[in-house]
């Protein structure tokens, strides 16, 4: 089989850039042999989706739930497998909900499972992939060949390719009832503003932060500068941001003119997420912090001191 079979959750936050990333990646495999169709669960409430650089997809499908369905990984599960009936690979951004179906759909296939990956590539040989391994000390090369594989691309948001937009009508595809059923969820606000994908700046806190009602300095010093706000895991693990703000190998990988990361120590899976950054800038009062190893700038001392002394400034 060469069908590859691109899938998409539509939520009010999804950007333009998401769309062309993926009809970046569908042009890719066309021109190796491969028909690409996109499937896209929409949670807009919305009657049609516009689908960027949508004419490089031969067939797309647009559903909506019919009923509360969360991240829409549990109906994703379902429907995927049934729309990919015919395809020898699935291809998704690496967010997390799609991080939540992809491997229960790759097992119940017996198929390759790939996160993360910086490049896929399609040849006649079929396709290779290059993700972070070892906590992102290293990039491995994954030859697939024809296999099945389901792949989540977190690498570099790409142009989308010169196709026309199609306007996707979306229509009523109950979900099934499973041994798992979503209820209900309450999400921590994002106060974030500018999303973290495709961001030419970004302002991160970690640990160091200290609490909670700290975050708020995080988020006001991010305000002033027109930066995306950014988080480490523990910051996450904290409850003191949504895990949509993580950086770092189990978060989100971003590549900014500058990143300013604030109260991160520097472990290894944190800098996985960083490593397009063109300049760092990092504030921490350790002064043998491993996040200074690769910063272009280093100052030590108290991060409320030195951002209250730059927000004066601005």
């Amino acid at each position: 089989m060469t069908n590859a079979l691109f899938v998409l959750h539509h939520s009010a936050d999804t950007r333009a850039t998401e769309f062309g990333t993926l009809a970046s990646l569908a042009a890719s495999l066309n021109s190796a042999g491969y028909t690409s169709g996109l499937f896209i669960l929409d949670t807009t409430a919305a009657s049609t989706v516009t689908v960027k650089a949508g004419g490089v997809f031969r067939k797309i499908s647009a559903v909506s739930a019919g009923k509360p369905v969360g991240d829409g990984a549990d109906y994703l599960v379902q429907a995927v497998r049934k729309a990919s009936s015919d395809s020898s690979v699935i291809v998704a951004l690496g967010t997390v909900s799609n991080r939540n179906w992809g491997p229960q759909v790759a097992a119940a296939q017996g198929a390759e499972f790939l996160t993360a990956c910086e490049t896929i590539n399609a040849g006649r040989d079929g396709i290779t992939a290059t993700a972070p391994a070892l906590g992102g000390l290293v990039v491995k090369t994954v030859d697939l060949g024809s296999k099945q594989a389901v792949l989540l691309y977190s690498g570099e948001a790409l142009p989308a390719p010169a196709f026309a937009d199609v306007e996707a009508a979306v229509s009523t595809d109950e979900a099934s009832e499973g041994r798992v059923r979503f209820v209900a969820s309450e999400a921590l606000p994002d106060t974030g503003g500018i999303p973290l994908r495709g961001a030419s700046k970004v302002v991160a806190g970690g640990l160091g932060v200290g609490s909670g009602d700290k975050w708020r300095i995080i988020e006001e010093f991010a305000g002033k500068v027109d930066a995306a706000v950014g988080a480490s895991r523990a910051a996450v693990e904290m409850g003191w941001v949504p895990s949509s703000r993580q950086v770092g190998f189990s978060g989100q990988k971003v590549s900014p003119d500058v990143y300013v990361a604030i109260g991160i120590s520097g472990a290894v899976h944190h800098l996985a997420g960083i490593g397009g950054a063109k300049k760092i800038v990092a504030i921490n009062k350790d002064p043998d912090a491993s996040i200074f190893k690769v910063s272009d700038v280093a100052i030590v001392g108290d991060y409320e001191h030195i951002l209250a002394a730059a927000m004066r400034k601005l």
